[in-house]
């Protein structure tokens, strides 16, 4: 081996071990991995992984890669792109040479058609080199602008360690699923900022914390080390494609955890009395494929990725347990973006229907209901992927709109014998049209009797039965039969096309 070639393997060693030691031990101390021992988590057999860029920087010492790790790794076969902050090399703050890195990670997955893996450990920008590289075109100026280009063409996963304020706390939320350290924190100004601006005095984890980003929803998940959100996110690039133009892997076939034949029994007669759809869920998927996204979030909405017979599925289902199952501003939002981003992948659509509708009343309206549940309808009428709308119980007013309903060109309705579809509920209903006539019955029981008789015309009109023979569905199907009739129609529908009216895109976001 020649001398030239033996310094480049010395000054590579030299690169691999990170930064000084003191910057080891604040990580250790922490109880976080070393960025290189982290990265052996999420590869295949621990790596080995590919790296470029190492030699930026070079010769300083104090800034092996400038803080910055990326290359591709393989996840179960599969080519994955990667930046992974070093956090032992100035707290993995970004300076010149680490934006450029990242960028140039983005632009190579991008080109190659690969998805991208985001390991985000950093302080934020280094404010001794703030001379402008923060809006360089070929920089970090530029991270964010490859986020947004790169957001439904190919898929992005960001994991978060520590805490991050300011623009690296973009990262994390610019990705399509985050997940969030239990003890990191994100934020778009650090505690110290925040009292230097407004005089409040608050905690990483007060202001910013994985819980408080679990509930307002800009974390997809939380977990307890990071061995576990390795395995996590291996399992979450098991359902996504490399790139918009693939479909996800195909898996093994499997039964579900609960027998089919149960769901007439988990299903209460009871349009009001609640129950959990995870159960149903468990009687249709195939068993322990349900990877909930966003639990913990609008649980009166449940949405994750799933398989059934093998092929990946996007399950979007009311959560009955949960408010009984009534659309909310935020479980609109939830609805919307988890529909958006299925039908940019390629991952084909479940709709399990049991809704009252949407919330009513000052406080939704102030939270902007109506624009906001536009958006779950527009994204369940614009998604091109199959869809399948099953009607397993309730379904009044426009809840049905968002959750795919006959009206929303769904490949098919599939009904349960336990479907209701109607304007509103009969208590609602009988109220509001007969409320004058009824106000005029002065005796209790009479009136009593009267709102009974009205109940039961009302209930007549929305049979089921009826329906189906209306062809408002398009199949009333037994309990039983449900993940046979759903096995074969997704299949049916795997090459389905369909174009859009054109547009350069929609106004509504």
């Amino acid at each position: 081996m020649g001398e030239r070639e033996q310094r480049v393997i010395r000054e590579r060693r030299r690169i691999q071990r990170g930064g000084p030691p003191r910057g080891h031990q604040k990580q250790a101390e922490a109880g976080k991995k070393f960025v290189r021992d982290r990265l052996a988590l999420f590869f295949d057999d621990g790596g080995p992984y590919t790296e470029f860029g190492q030699f930026a920087r070079w010769p300083d010492e104090e800034l092996p890669g400038d803080g910055v790790v990326t290359g591709t790794g393989r996840i179960d076969g599969r080519t994955v792109f990667f930046a992974a902050n070093d956090f032992t090399v100035k707290a993995g703050s970004i300076g010149r040479y680490h934006g450029e890195k990242l960028v140039r990670a983005q632009e190579a997955a991008l080109r190659a058609r690969k998805p991208m893996l985001y390991l985000v450990d950093s302080s934020g920008a280094r404010i001794d080199e703030t001379g402008g590289h923060h809006v360089d075109k070929g920089s970090a100026g530029k991270l964010f602008y490859m986020h947004s280009i790169m957001s439904g063409s190919v898929p992005q996963v960001g994991v978060l360690y520590g805490t991050c304020f300011a623009g690296t706390a973009y990262t994390p939320v610019f990705t399509d699923l985050l997940v969030m350290m239990s003890d990191s924190a994100m934020a778009i100004a650090s505690p110290r900022m925040v009292e230097m601006a407004i005089g409040q005095k608050v905690g990483p984890r007060e202001l910013g914390g994985a819980q408080v980003h679990l509930k307002n929803g800009s974390a997809h998940f939380v977990v307890d080390s990071e061995e576990e959100a390795g395995v996590l996110v291996r399992r979450i690039f098991s359902y996504l494609p490399d790139s918009s133009e693939n479909s996800p892997p195909p898996g093994e076939f499997r039964e579900p955890a609960l027998d089919p034949a149960d769901i007439d029994e988990i299903i209460p007669a009871d349009p009001n009395r609640p129950y959990d759809v995870h159960r149903l869920i468990d009687a249709v998927v195939d068993q322990d494929s349900f990877l909930e996204v966003k639990a913990g979030y609008a649980d009166e909405l449940v949405t994750g990725f799933a398989r059934l017979g093998g092929r990946v599925i996007g399950v979007v289902a009311n959560q009955p347990a949960v408010k009984g199952g009534t659309l909310f501003p935020e479980s609109s939002d939830k609805g919307a973006e988890f529909v958006w981003m299925c039908d940019a992948y390629n991952i084909p659509l479940l709709f399990l229907v049991d809704t009252p509708g949407f919330m009513v009343g000052t406080a939704v309206e102030k939270n902007a209901i109506l624009r906001r549940g536009r958006k779950f309808i527009f994204a369940t009428s614009c998604a091109t992927v199959p869809r399948i709308c099953v009607v397993v119980r309730k379904a009044y007013g426009a809840g049905i709109y968002a959750m795919s309903g006959p009206a929303y060109d769904p490949e098919l309705t599939l009904a349960l014998p336990s479907a209701e579809i109607a304007v509103m509920g009969p208590e609602a209903a009988i109220n509001a049209v007969y409320f004058n006539k009824l106000q005029a019955v002065e005796d209790p029981v009479e009136r009593e009797r009267l709102v009974a008789r009205l109940r039961e015309e009302y209930r007549a009109g929305y049979d089921i039965f009826k329906l189906a023979g209306q062809m408002v569905v398009d199949e009333l199907i037994p309990p039983r039969e449900l993940r046979n009739e759903l096995l074969r129609y997704f299949e049916i529908y795997t090459d389905k096309k369909i174009s859009l009216p054109p547009r350069k895109h929609a106004t509504i976001l």
